[in-house]
């Protein structure tokens, strides 16, 4: 029986000498190509039952040109760099590196970036002599309900008037959430929280259109990635006042943010926790640990598209 094949497309500054010995002593067949080019990819990549893609990127033509494809591993949390979509429409599993910290910590630092915005406002309208808002008073509005999505708004309900959410309908859904399309959530909540990957239905979700959408002074959450937020609208919003405070979540390296002239660093309404971003060193090692689990289980870890769901499709362009 001719062992199943796996191929590492590039590898960014990731060491792939551990991913090969893992993937090689699980008895797969494995390649590192080392290149971005799709027409190379297509030819050395076929057969292939799992890509591990580091920049490459995975879209309807190249998945036209392996047909034999089943898995997508992608070292960027965000995705950036697969079409979800197309990919989970062929039957596909698209998963992306696991969170360093679990499902209850991420939910946690969800709610204490909401928390730390909305005593700062406070604090800011106390220091004007104006009446400052109630948590008991504001409505909690969750985009994408996963995992962490459904933890933070158990952890919200006691200290919101309310939790309203939008996200799959064919996933299960939490109770006491109450469900919404996306341009009604915009403007009812008066903190949205971003909970959602990458694709190329979610890229600049939050753009000029949306943030028109949203509660006057309202406070932007944003734990998945940059690219669902359009960053020059997004700093008109804070400029003008219309959003009242950004939190991000996300890895901060390669975003910019850690630059010392990046505008929303030094903006006086945002807030940064960033979650610790996986070791370089580690994070092929660990994908290819994923796609050994996905043989062994029949499903891998952390994903974003599978053959059993659809991913998020939201109503309304918002770009």
């Amino acid at each position: 029986m001719t062992a199943p094949y796996v191929v590492i497309t590039d590898t960014g500054t990731c060491d792939p000498a551990p991913a090969l010995r893992l993937l090689t002593e699980a008895g797969f067949r494995t390649r590192v190509l080392q290149t971005c080019d799709p027409a190379r990819i297509a030819v050395e990549a076929a057969g292939a039952v799992a890509l591990i893609v580091h920049d490459a990127r995975v879209d309807a033509a190249l998945l036209d040109a392996l047909p034999t494809l089943r898995l997508v591993m992608t070292a960027r949390q965000d995705c950036s760099g697969v079409d979800v979509a197309e990919a989970e429409r062929r039957g596909l599993w698209v998963s992306r590196p696991p969170r360093r910290e679990n499902v209850d910590q991420a939910a946690g630092r969800a709610l204490t970036l909401t928390l730390a915005q909305l005593r700062r406002i406070a604090n800011n309208s106390l220091a004007r002599l104006q009446p400052a808002p109630r948590v008991s008073d504001l409505t909690l509005g969750l985009v994408g309900m996963g995992q962490v999505a459904t933890g933070f708004a158990n952890l919200a309900m006691p200290l919101f008037r309310r939790v309203v959410g939008t996200g799959s309908r064919l996933r299960s859904w939490p109770r006491g959430v109450a469900r919404m399309e996306l341009p009604q959530l915009l403007g009812t909540a008066d903190v949205v929280s971003l909970h959602v990957p990458v694709t190329v239905g979610t890229r600049g979700l939050i753009g000029t259109r949306a943030l028109a959408r949203m509660r006057p002074g309202a406070v932007l959450i944003n734990l998945s990635s940059p690219g669902l937020v359009d960053r020059d609208a997004l700093l008109t919003a804070l400029d003008t006042g219309a959003l009242a405070g950004y939190s991000a979540g996300y890895p901060l390296a390669g975003t910019g943010h850690l630059d010392e002239t990046c505008a929303l660093r030094n903006h006086p309404s945002v807030l940064f926790s960033p979650e610790k971003a996986v070791r370089a060193q580690d994070r092929l090692a660990t994908l290819a640990g994923h796609v050994i689990a996905w043989r062994d289980r029949g499903f891998p870890v952390a994903t974003v598209a599978s053959p059993l769901s659809r991913p998020l499709q939201e109503s309304v362009q918002t770009s």
